[in-house]
């Protein structure tokens, strides 16, 4: 009887691999060889689930995804308003390596998708959606009284995600500065700044 394969489970685990290879190499080391040689699969069947170069990226960056909105989902469990949107930057900030590592593969994709179409259109629908989720807790925090009224919560909320974005990538390239304590002040004071002035 064929032995019957979980076939979301296996890009789930190539896609990982991806990742890992993207962010200790860059794109160039991410080649069909090396992860049938890393996976231990036959270039057949990675070839099987990524047709190029760009769903190798997208596999990375789906994959890379998901661990973070695991972690953001524990991290924000039961939280509302302000709290939880501290614990939502907080999971994004680049504080562990695996984080560090989710951020170059992003940089990654994000190169790309600056030049592909295609992969454009996947990253303006998932900025919407990260956007979405910084509005939902400032609308949350002013219902709950913890910050005013916010004129434009939409815009509030892409300055917040635009500055948040910045500031993971300059922890990227400045380490020894960017300590978790030195980017939580970063945060805490961006948030406030949102907070009050929009």
């Amino acid at each position: 009887m064929p032995k019957v394969v979980d076939h979301e489970a296996r890009r789930d685990e190539l896609s990982a691999i991806v990742a890992g290879l993207i962010a200790s190499g860059g794109l160039e080391a991410a080649t069909i060889r090396e992860i049938a040689r890393s996976s231990g699969y036959s270039k057949g069947v990675v070839e099987h689930y990524f047709d190029d170069k760009d769903e190798l990226i997208s596999g990375a960056l789906d994959w890379v995804n998901r661990c973070y909105e695991q972690r953001l989902n524990r991290a924000t469990r039961g939280l509302a308003g302000l709290p939880a949107l501290r614990k939502m930057v907080e999971a994004t900030l680049p504080l562990t390596e695996r984080v560090r590592d989710e951020w170059k593969v992003r940089l990654v994709f994000w190169a790309a998708a600056a030049i592909d179409p295609t992969l454009r259109r996947q990253q303006s629908t998932r900025l919407d959606h990260a956007i979405e989720r910084y509005e939902a807790h400032l609308r949350s925090a002013a219902e709950r009284g913890e910050i005013n009224e916010i004129g434009n919560y939409p815009m509030a909320a892409r300055h917040l995600l635009n500055i948040t974005t910045g500031i993971c990538t300059a922890a990227l390239h400045q380490r020894q500065r960017y300590t978790k304590d030195f980017l939580m002040q970063e945060i805490e004071y961006v948030i406030e700044r949102v907070a009050t002035e929009i």
